[in-house]
């Protein structure tokens, strides 16, 4: 660990890099300190962790990162046409090169503390997308904390989870959830951490990624109770109120939508523990530390309340919500 720490700090210190830290950010259970504010972390009010992560931002091409070669493919991720979105490359000592053409380019330390980042010219809400998206919750991982495939609020002081596959809708109910009085956890990725009493759930970036044909049949207003800060042609990106403090996690709700699914939600107990398993954010990772630490995960998320939602192709959020904060407001 000694020599990847070494490595890191020799990348993280090479000609052109700005002065120290000056911003800072909890989130993912990360101390985000940067040398410059990062605006779509902007109105995180979490408490800080202990885990810290710096981050310096070079603002030409990842070339000057003088990224050591040869390094390995570990993921890429591509659209329909085969253009490429982001990839993964993974070298033993210098850690983590996580890019896209739209999203610049980041290099994560082994160590999961250290991060420089390579905008290439491209706007906030386009390389730091990526930055919540996929490079945070890595460094979380590689810190020690689990995360999951999910959107999550805090209702009465616990933490409750929506997993689930793209396009489910865990966003939509998350944040028809708020509009009831929950409080905003996270979207898409949360962020967990195992102690003796229970899994603790942090709160993740104050923002919300919905996609265009998501949301509620309720008209022009569905959006009206939080600010719009980016549109692209995939999704609105939302500002949300985010949570102060992690919450225990006391339940996980598996979104299942089908095209032949029930006209009104239908709860069931989700007993395949495998459904937990494949619910992790990051498949890249599988260090036998890692690998034990999701299962130790896994097995005390599968004591809580943990159900399958069957629902409909048109199934809209502000019914699924009705639903859900009624099933919660059971004691079944």
């Amino acid at each position: 660990m000694a020599q990847v720490t070494s490595a890191a700090d020799r990348a993280g210190s090479s000609a052109g890099r700005r002065p120290a830290a000056r911003v800072r950010a909890t989130v993912f259970g990360l101390d985000v300190h940067s040398e410059i504010a990062l605006s779509l972390l902007g109105g995180s009010t979490a408490k800080p962790t202990g885990r810290a992560l710096e981050i310096s931002v070079h603002g030409t091409d990842a070339a000057q990162f003088e990224w050591p070669r040869p390094a390995e493919l570990v993921s890429d991720d591509h659209q329909p046409d085969g253009s490429l979105i982001f990839q993964i490359e993974a070298h033993s000592e210098a850690g983590y090169l996580i890019s896209g053409p739209d999203y610049g380019a980041h290099w994560l330390s082994a160590s999961g503390r250290l991060l420089r980042c390579a905008p290439e010219g491209l706007p906030d809400d386009a390389w730091q997308r990526l930055l919540i998206a996929q490079v945070l919750p890595f460094a979380a991982l590689l810190q020690g904390l689990e995360v999951f495939h999910a959107s999550a609020v805090i209702h009465r002081g616990e933490a409750v989870a929506f997993l689930g596959p793209s396009r489910a809708g865990k966003t939509s109910l998350a944040l028809e959830l708020c509009r009831r009085g929950a409080s905003f956890l996270a979207d898409d990725v949360l962020a967990l951490e195992l102690r003796a009493e229970g899994l603790l759930a942090h709160p993740g970036t104050p923002i919300a990624g919905v996609a265009h044909e998501a949301g509620r049949s309720s008209g022009p207003d569905e959006f009206a109770l939080e600010e719009i800060i980016a549109i692209n042609t995939r999704e609105r990106l939302v500002r949300m109120a985010g949570a102060t403090e992690p919450a225990p996690l006391a339940a996980l709700f598996f979104l299942d939508r089908r095209a032949d699914g029930p006209p009104h939600p239908h709860f069931e107990p989700a007993a395949d523990a495998q459904m937990l398993l494949t619910a992790t954010f990051n498949f890249v990772l599988a260090t036998p530390e890692r690998l034990r630490g999701l299962l130790d995960v896994c097995a005390r998320a599968a004591r809580l309340r943990v159900e399958r939602i069957l629902v409909g192709p048109a199934m809209d959020a502000c019914e699924l919500g009705a639903a859900v904060e009624q099933r919660l407001s059971s004691t079944t």
